[in-house]
């Protein structure tokens, strides 16, 4: 499955938002309001305004959306950080669905953005280790306060977040097979490799690329502080800064 996923300022326009996701192609149309995930009530039907807006009310803080393949959409709003709308997008549809996710809301301004398949962003974000008998599973490297938080097959910058950490589109946009520019200039999609199943064979290059732009977040990071840790509560503290 392709994960994709835009974070926007907490005061962006959500009712604006969702309309722009409702006009997105067919394939990934959301028809469908939900407050749990996997549970679709025919009754809740997009085009059932006061319905939809009642709803919106009971959950002023998030909900799903799902198209009619279920093709699913998980929002998020009014919360500490930034808002957020992820696409999932389900196997058999064209990858490239995912540009068009971020075309239709660059108007929006989102700050960061990102595309790929669920793996790697494991790869890029869920760490493991094993201390004595404990065997424990973080998820690291995802605060866009401290740094952009990493590249991944499609990557969507803005110009706001690239100057909060320092740094240079040029540093990063030199190992993208593509680039272009989005809204009014200021955004900037880089594709790293062509099809999001080929994210292995280009692991090793964005792990690089990760590691020597100052301001990108890189696992390796993670991986030398903890190295030789064999005692859970310094393992705690010294992986902190990296949740």
């Amino acid at each position: 499955m392709i994960k994709v996923k835009l974070y926007f300022e907490n005061s962006v326009d959500s009712d604006s938002l969702v309309n722009d996701l409702r006009g997105l192609p067919e394939p990934i149309r959301p028809v469908y309001f939900a407050e749990d995930e996997g549970k679709i009530i025919k009754a809740n039907v997009l085009s059932d305004e006061v319905r939809f807006h009642d709803f919106r009310k009971a959950n002023p803080t998030g909900f799903f959306l799902y198209a009619e393949n279920k093709v699913l959409f998980d929002v998020s709003t009014r919360r500490v950080g930034y808002a957020e709308v992820t696409l999932y997008l389900t196997e058999g549809l064209p990858s490239e669905l995912a540009v068009t996710f971020f075309r239709s809301l660059a108007e929006h301004q989102p700050v960061f953005g990102f595309g790929c398949d669920e793996e790697e962003y494991k790869h890029r974000h869920r760490y493991y280790i094993t201390i004595g008998k404990n065997h424990i599973e973080d998820w690291i490297g995802r605060n866009l306060e401290k740094y952009v938080s990493g590249v991944y097959w499609y990557t969507l910058l803005s110009d706001g977040l690239l100057k909060q950490h320092g740094v240079k589109l040029a540093d990063l946009s030199i190992e993208a097979v593509a680039t272009e520019t989005l809204g009014d200039g200021s955004l900037h999609l880089l594709k790293f490799f062509e099809k999001p199943e080929d994210w292995q064979q280009n692991a090793k290059r964005l792990d690089d690329l990760c590691e020597r732009v100052n301001g990108v977040f890189s696992r390796r990071f993670v991986e030398a502080a903890v190295a030789g840790i064999t005692d859970y509560l310094k393992y705690d503290e010294a992986i902190a800064h990296w949740r």
